[in-house]
Order: C-alpha cells, then sequence, then structure tokens
C-alpha cells in the first residue's frame, strides 16, 4: 500500500546528526541507525527540559518561601486553646496575671487550697448576725468599748430574749480578756485587777454586770494566737503586727452565714440591719438596697476608709507588682475596715477571709521595711482586696454607701470626709449639726472620738435606762 500523507522527513540526516524524539517520528521506513539516532536526540531533549524544570524550581523557591511567610494563615486554634488551658487550670485567668508578682498568685492558690478543706464547716451559727471586735491588748479602750457597744446593739436590734433574737450578736477578743470576762465576781478576777493596774475596779464591775455571765452575747470567740515577729516593720503606735495579723485572720472564724463585722467604736443606729439587704438577696427588700457596680448580692461590702489614698510618699511601695502594668493601684481607695459586711454562701468570700492574712503576714514580713512601715491593717487589708478582685473576677464587692457607714472627724482640717459638710450629720434648727440617730442617715457611726451620736438622748448601754424606752425604733 502507498501512504497518501507526505512522510514527516524528507531525507535521512547523517547518523550524528539531532533528530527528533523517536515518539515524533513515524513507525514505517525508519532503520536501525535511524533508530539510534532518534534515542541520542530524545536524551538530549530530556536533559534540556529537565534543566529548565531544575532552574524553575530554584528560581521560584525563595519567592515561595516568600509568599508562605507574608501569608496570613489561620491560627492553630486547638494549641492556642492547650495553652489558655494550661494558664487557666489553676483558676485564674491569663490576663489577670499580668503583672502580678508570682508570689501573690502562690498565695491566691494556697488560699484556695485552704477555703477547700474548711469552708462546709465554717459560718453555721446562725444566718445573719453582727460580730464586735476583734478586742486586745488595753482593756478599757478595747473590750470593754465593746461591751458597751453589745449593749447599744442589743437595744437597737431588739427583742433581747434568746428566743426571739433574730439578728445574732458575737464577740471576738483575745484568750486573755474572755478569760478576764470569765471569770467575773472571782478571786481570780481580784488578782488580775490588782496585777493589771490599767484595769480600775469599778470599770471591772461594770463591765461584768454588761457582760452578763456572756448572755449579751449568742457566740464568743476567741482570736487565734499570732506572735509578734515583725514590730521592727511596724508602727507600733497603732498596733504590733501581731495584733493586726490576728485582727486580719478574725474574718475567717465568722460565725454566721452574713456576718456584719464592727469595731468596738462603730456605733450602730436603729435600722441597722437593713445593711443585710446588700448581701442577703433572701431578704424582701434586697432590691431596695444593691449597689454598683453589680447586680449580684453582694460576696463582701465596705465602706470607704475617710483618707482614701496612701501616703504619696510611698505610694509606689505597696504596689503588688509591675509598676508599668498595674498602674491603677495609686488610685484604689482604702477601705474602712470598721465595718464590713460579708456573705459567705458562696464560697468565694471564704476563700478571700483566707487571703487576706496571708497577703498580710507576706507584706509585713518582706514588702514592709523599717522605713517604710505598715500602719495598721488597712495597708494589707487595701492590697489583698486589690488582687482579690482582679485574680477572681467572679467575687462581688459592693461599697456600703458613705451615709450609711460613716466614718468621719467632722470639722477637723487634717481629716478626709467631713460629716458637717457632706450631709451626714446634717445642720439642725439650733444651729447645731446632727448628733442623734433620729437625724442622721447614718446607720454605723465610726467617729465616736469626733462626733458620738446617741440615740434618744442615751448612749445604749446605761444601766438605769427605763424599761418603757424603746431604743429600737
Amino acid at each position: 500500500a502507498v501512504r497518501k500523507d507526505p512522510p514527516l522527513f524528507t531525507d535521512h540526516p547523517a547518523p550524528d546528526a539531532k533528530r527528533p524524539c523517536l515518539d515524533n517520528a513515524p513507525n514505517d521506513d525508519i532503520d536501525e541507525r535511524q533508530i539510534i539516532g532518534l534515542v541520542g536526540g530524545c536524551r538530549s531533549t530530556a536533559k534540556l527540559v529537565i534543566g529548565l524544570a531544575l532552574f524553575a524550581v530554584l528560581f521560584a523557591l525563595p519567592l515561595q518561601i516568600h509568599l508562605l511567610s507574608s501569608l496570613q494563615l489561620p491560627p492553630n486554634t486547638s494549641e492556642q486553646k492547650n495553652v489558655r488551658e494550661d494558664e487557666e487550670d489553676d483558676g485564674i485567668p491569663h490576663y489577670a496575671k499580668e503583672g502580678v508578682d508570682p508570689i501573690y498568685i502562690n498565695l491566691f492558690k494556697d488560699a484556695k487550697i485552704r477555703s477547700d478543706s474548711d469552708y462546709k464547716h465554717s459560718h453555721r451559727e446562725g444566718m445573719r448576725g453582727i460580730v464586735i471586735g476583734p478586742t486586745e491588748g488595753n482593756f478599757i479602750r478595747n473590750t470593754y468599748k465593746a461591751l458597751q457597744n453589745a449593749k447599744r446593739i442589743r437595744r437597737v436590734l431588739a427583742p433581747t430574749s434568746k428566743k426571739d433574737r433574730k439578728w445574732k450578736l458575737a464577740l471576738m477578743a483575745s484568750s486573755e480578756h474572755i478569760s478576764l470576762l470569765n471569770s467575773c465576781g472571782s478571786s481570780q478576777q481580784i488578782t488580775r485587777t490588782e496585777k493589771d493596774g490599767e484595769i480600775a475596779g469599778v470599770i471591772l464591775k461594770v463591765a461584768c454586770m454588761i457582760w452578763a455571765n456572756g448572755t449579751l452575747f449568742d457566740n464568743v470567740i476567741t482570736m487565734h494566737d499570732t506572735p509578734s515577729l515583725y514590730d521592727d516593720h511596724a508602727e507600733l503606735r497603732q498596733g504590733t503586727s501581731g495584733y493586726w495579723l490576728r485582727a486580719l485572720n478574725g474574718y475567717r472564724l465568722a460565725p454566721y452565714t452574713h456576718s456584719l463585722f464592727l469595731d468596738s467604736d462603730a456605733y450602730p443606729c436603729p435600722r441597722v440591719e437593713a445593711l443585710f439587704h446588700l448581701s442577703d438577696h433572701t431578704l424582701k427588700k434586697y432590691k431596695k438596697y444593691w449597689q454598683v457596680p453589680s447586680t449580684h448580692a453582694a460576696d463582701f461590702a465596705i465602706g470607704i476608709e475617710q483618707f482614701p489614698q496612701a501616703s504619696v510618699e510611698h505610694a509606689n511601695h505597696w504596689i503588688p507588682g509591675d509598676k508599668k502594668i498595674l498602674t491603677d493601684f495609686n488610685t484604689f481607695p482604702e477601705r474602712n475596715t470598721g465595718a464590713v459586711l460579708w456573705s459567705f454562701e458562696r464560697r468565694v468570700a471564704h476563700t478571700f477571709a483566707h487571703f487576706i492574712p496571708l497577703v498580710s503576714e507576706h507584706i509585713y514580713k518582706v514588702v514592709a521595711t523599717q522605713k517604710v512601715k505598715v500602719i495598721n491593717d488597712q495597708t494589707p487589708f487595701r492590697v489583698a482586696t486589690y488582687l482579690f478582685r482582679r485574680l477572681e473576677p467572679d467575687f462581688v464587692e459592693h461599697q456600703i454607701p458613705m451615709h450609711a457607714s460613716c466614718r468621719t472627724y467632722a470639722g477637723k482640717a487634717d481629716a478626709g470626709t467631713d460629716g458637717f459638710l457632706n450631709g451626714m450629720y446634717p445642720l439642725q434648727q439650733d444651729g447645731k449639726h446632727c448628733s442623734e440617730c433620729s437625724c442622721t442617715p447614718c446607720l454605723i457611726n465610726h467617729c465616736s472620738s469626733a462626733h458620738f451620736v446617741t440615740v434618744k438622748g442615751y448612749k445604749g448601754w446605761e444601766l438605769d435606762i427605763p424599761a418603757n424606752v424603746s431604743l429600737s425604733k
């Protein structure tokens, strides 16, 4: 048969000439020499193609690397999640730890462990009550004054019989003072009186009458013993390091689910029980008393201190971490520890009560110096509150309104808040400022040395108040 299409090659090149690849040649009329030539040409072409391909790869590789590095690839969410879980496995959000000295984070973890171990057995003596103290040291200035205040509280709360008491009352004092009261009328008491010249016999006699064999109180709590190991870092005119550490350790011993701690000289007015509406959502008037920043019932409520900020001279000394990050610490105000309301319905408050003494001891031992000393309980209390609010976002603090928990030295130029100016003690028709519960909004008056407030003309602990005079309304 004769091919009708022209042959691809019109002539036969020499054996050493370059030839096309074998696949491109027709299958017929090719002799052995052509086959050898075609194979050689194919090899040359293959080498050229491989070389070009290799050049392209080498040229393109840097460009590919550059492009890959510039791409915004989606994050590996699983890895990020694992890192985040590792950071939060201690219950502290990672952002809350930023700038905080690691020692405080460890103390926070320690407080949670301690809280878990004893919460179930704490604060079970009643639903609501007032705790006076803790007191120790000078009996007349502290525990005797606490007895007087307790008598007043009983009268403004009423009724007084244990069977009908809706609001309980507790005393927290040193073992020495409680032992002295328990020995009222005994020879041991006389011996103590003769030995301790500061306790006049007549005052001790009145104290025993108010004590009434302990029936004035529903609960009496002995302060835990804490030695004064850091007095070289304490302003001793305000109290020893041991005293303040014992006092700061007292909150976790609160006997009631809702416990209002009052200093011995923080005198209440009738209706003081209204403060419990800040923490107890079961009370009918709860929503009428709530305070910012949260509509949740308070785990902890406290008033402001008359001096809201620390001394400017040592302001940065107490910052619990990086000064460049914890920039809000110096504007974080001090609280008035003379009136503190706790709700232990949630464990978080009990953890805070453990955290306070741990932070306080660290501050006395490590942070304070012989030059920059701890003045009283409010310095470590401020640091602990600032940190706990940061590390435990679920914790709810309310402010007891300034005109409910009144802390003032009215009319004194060198003091902070002035109740004569801000309406705590309004000016009366006789030209004098209010000094009676009936004309002040204050439910607690923590300023007795500057401005004492009476109830219907009585201090509240007099032994000769007529039986038909009620101080509860």
